[in-house]
């Protein structure tokens, strides 16, 4: 999935009157949330299906321990992301350490940062012992600079902030709800980063790929607080080739539901993408290449993919 692609995409959902607000009544931000939801969770263990989650919201029945996670979560990106809805309608940018800290609080954790050595687990990379503060002061700085390049800054930005790591639990749900605060205030629909065995390996070597390139800067500042400027300077050209290519994918498959529900709002029938193609002249072997490489804006449901045929023409002429 290139930028390119996502770029287009995101014309389209602006022509279709942007990104709609983040309410539980809106039936595809409710699919992508509790989506969310349940996939950040099983990245750290959690497991549960839909229709536990489903139990769990409904506040009905007794919750086991992956229930009482998901429900935590999902509050918490459901109000953080009406903040971000409000920095995307009002062209403003809300951001801090405040917010950091209450994102990690509202997950259940202490929200305080951390005053000690933390392994993470599973990784070579260690993060900093000392001057958390002025780690992730150095982060949001960075982050606020994320228009000048915007999906390279993005992916630079989530992977240096679960670098600090800077609380003593929590982190990687605080990170991943900022990166859609992210998406979300700048007009994306949020992402959702798959928890199963594929997803986290990819999403692992994604962040692993940015920790090989900050080893020595971290080193470097082990017994002294970071130089901003000199850090930030590195950061802008940092690079994480697995980890953007999975933001790229993932925001490929929020953006074609969240436009081809703008579509159906507006009266636009869908229908199946080989009955689409078949009429434009296209072999019945061209549905999945095209869908794959993203050439065509989908939705699948009931293992059938749907689009409309009018979208489908501009958007392959668009995209030659």
């Amino acid at each position: 999935m290139n930028e390119k692609l996502i770029a287009e995409r995101k014309k389209i959902l602006d022509t279709l009157g942007g990104l709609p607000e983040p309410v539980i009544e809106n039936k595809e931000w409710l699919y992508l949330l509790e989506e969310e939801t349940r996939n950040s969770i099983l990245i750290e263990g959690y497991f549960l299906d839909e229709e536990e989650l489903e139990k769990a919201l409904s506040g009905n029945t007794a919750v086991s321990k992956s229930q009482e996670e998901a429900v935590k979560y999902f509050k918490t990106a459901r109000f953080i992301y009406s903040l971000a809805y409000e920095n995307y309608k009002t062209r403003d940018f809300l951001f801090g350490i405040p917010l950091i800290r209450q994102i990690n609080k509202e997950l259940g954790f202490e929200g305080d940062f951390r005053k000690e050595k933390i392994k993470i687990l599973g990784a070579k990379f260690e993060p900093p012992e000392n001057y958390i503060e002025n780690w992730l002061e150095v982060y949001i700085e960075f982050t606020r600079k994320i228009n000048k390049n915007f999906f390279n800054y993005l992916t630079v930005s989530h992977a240096f902030f679960e670098e600090i790591h800077p609380f003593k639990d929590g982190n990687g749900r605080t990170g991943r709800i900022l990166l859609n605060y992210m998406l979300i205030s700048n007009g994306y629909p949020l992402i959702i980063i798959k928890g199963n065995k594929k997803g986290k390996q990819l999403y692992y070597k994604g962040l692993e790929e940015t920790d090989n390139q900050l080893f020595s800067t971290f080193k470097k500042y082990k017994n002294k607080p970071p130089e901003k400027e000199k850090v930030l300077s590195i950061l802008k050209n940092l690079n994480s080739k697995t980890l953007k290519e999975l933001i790229l994918e993932a925001l490929r498959e929020s953006l074609d539901r969240i436009i081809t529900a703008r579509l159906e709002e507006k009266g636009e029938q869908l229908e199946p993408v080989g009955q689409i193609l078949k009429k434009l002249g296209y072999s019945t072997e061209s549905t999945r290449q095209l869908i794959k490489r993203g050439k065509i804006i989908a939705v699948k449901r009931k293992n059938i993919w749907f689009s409309n045929e009018n979208l489908v023409k501009t958007f392959l002429e668009k995209t030659k």
